[in-house]
């Protein structure tokens, strides 16, 4: 019978018993910017309110699009100087671009590590079982590809789902009208079960593949299978971790807030 408390413990145990995973949840939290881009907008709206929240995203959103403008403008107007500033610049850009590569390797490959790892230990019948960091980073390897996929397909559809949710906010900037905010609060009440749904399904997708060796297709049909199954498993543990998230994010500021208030005063 599924328990939540055992599911729990066992996750505790693992994560307090193999320190040395924390290197591998530490790069792969760079997957998604430090936690899940879904629940930084819930978050992020549960703060702000839900337009100012959502507000704020889409600035972020168009000011991440002129950035973008910006820089290969920079970039064909870089040729009208001399040739000492032209290699230098493509030289900061080169490592800059080697990089921005190297951490995406990192962190889908720690993914990969974490998941690999903690199914090891978990079927281990050895109890001070330890991994071989080598040959784990090793096998993470030959799922680089269809993990990297897989989380970009997530981060589309939840971009996808995002802005078409918030197209009554851009039409409010050309008429404030009331009505728009209404359909507004709607289309986000049900982009909220679109995007945990297409969350859970990738993040099912890539245990799939990494666990059960499945292609990137199959591993996607499963993982709907599986989440139909077990959606409210899903949304109740969601919903749990959620909770233990915004508690322990909100415990850290107070620590960091104790140990700063000296320099303040």
């Amino acid at each position: 019978m599924f328990s939540y408390r055992t599911l729990l413990k066992q996750a505790w145990d693992i994560a307090w018993k193999h320190k040395y995973l924390w290197f591998f949840g530490l790069f792969a939290a760079l997957v998604s910017g430090g936690g899940s881009w879904e629940y930084q907008i819930f978050s992020q709206n549960f703060n702000q309110g839900l337009i100012n929240g959502s507000y704020s995203y889409l600035s972020q959103i168009l000011a991440f699009g002129e950035l973008f403008k910006n820089f290969f403008t920079g970039l064909i107007n870089l040729f009208n100087y001399n040739w000492y500033t032209i290699i230098n610049a493509l030289s900061v850009l080169l490592l800059s671009a080697i990089l921005l590569i190297f951490f995406i390797w990192l962190a889908i490959i720690s993914q990969i590590a974490l998941v690999n790892g903690s199914k090891k230990i978990a079927n281990s019948k050895k109890k001070d079982y330890s991994l071989n960091l080598h040959e784990t980073i090793t096998e993470s390897h030959g799922h680089f590809w269809s993990v990297l996929a897989l989380n970009f397909v997530n981060k589309i559809l939840l971009f996808f789902f995002f802005i078409v949710a918030s197209l009554p906010l851009l039409l409010m900037a050309v008429d404030n009208s009331t009505l728009f905010s209404y359909i507004y609060v709607i289309l986000f009440v049900i982009f909220v079960p679109f995007s945990l749904s297409a969350s859970f399904i990738i993040k099912y997708a890539i245990c799939y593949n990494i666990i059960e060796n499945e292609s990137f297709v199959s591993a996607i049909e499963k993982s709907w299978s599986l989440f139909k199954k077990n959606w409210l498993i899903s949304v109740e543990m969601a919903v749990g971790l959620f909770i233990i998230n915004f508690l322990t994010s909100g415990l850290i500021l107070i620590i960091i807030s104790l140990f700063l208030l000296p320099l303040l005063l």
